[in-house]
């Protein structure tokens, strides 16, 4: 499944001007390695074009396919829309209520799975990811996944009552980045990396 999705996403991304995907995403363009420094979970990545291949000096674990054609997506779709500063759940996203209970399941449970008797352990994470603490619920924190799409996660605690919960929310600027569909794998990569952390 993901190869035809990176492949579609190297194809769409060789046949767009990379000085202008840098300009529209907030990455740069080296002209003279004809290369795009992107920044992608508080790290820089080199994306050469227009072969689409992607590397970091400071990463030396090549990415999963799925984070290769996430890259490539945001940087061909990419509009130049500022972050507007408000958020917006899944299911707020064009056609998200579809898969809004799956994209819980997968994205959003396992937060509160991990942090609703840790809290303190998520806003950790966010700072090893590039990101920072906001005052929502009992823990919340922003994760700069591109310079122009963040994500924001927050948790509330059990008590008596109810058990613990999460919420994942995206900038409201993010449909101008990527699809509905990519917003659900970047969702889940969100995850995956702040529990990956967590266990590190």
């Amino acid at each position: 499944m993901f190869s035809a999705v990176y492949e579609e996403a190297r194809c769409a991304f060789a046949a767009r001007s990379p000085g202008e995907m840098a300009d529209l995403s907030g990455a740069i363009y080296d002209s003279s390695e004809k290369t795009i420094h992107v920044a992608y979970f508080g790290r820089t990545y080199q994306v050469s074009h227009p072969e689409g291949t992607i590397s970091s000096p400071y990463d030396p674990v090549e990415l999963p396919l799925e984070e290769k054609a996430l890259i490539l997506q945001y940087l061909s779709q990419a509009t130049g829309e500022p972050l507007s500063g408000r958020w917006i759940a899944y299911a707020e996203l064009p056609n998200g209520m579809l898969h809004n209970q799956p994209f819980r399941v997968e994205a959003v449970e396992p937060l509160a799975d991990t942090f609703g008797s840790r809290p303190e352990k998520l806003v950790e994470a966010a700072h090893y990811l590039g990101g920072w603490e906001i005052e929502i619920g009992d823990a919340a924190v922003v994760i700069p996944v591109f310079k122009r799409l963040y994500v924001a996660v927050v948790i509330w605690v059990a008590d008596d009552e109810f058990p613990a919960s999460a919420n994942m929310v995206f900038d409201a600027a993010a449909p101008k980045y990527l699809s509905t569909a990519a917003l659900y794998v970047l969702g889940s990569v969100v995850t995956k990396r702040i529990k990956n952390v967590v266990d590190l």
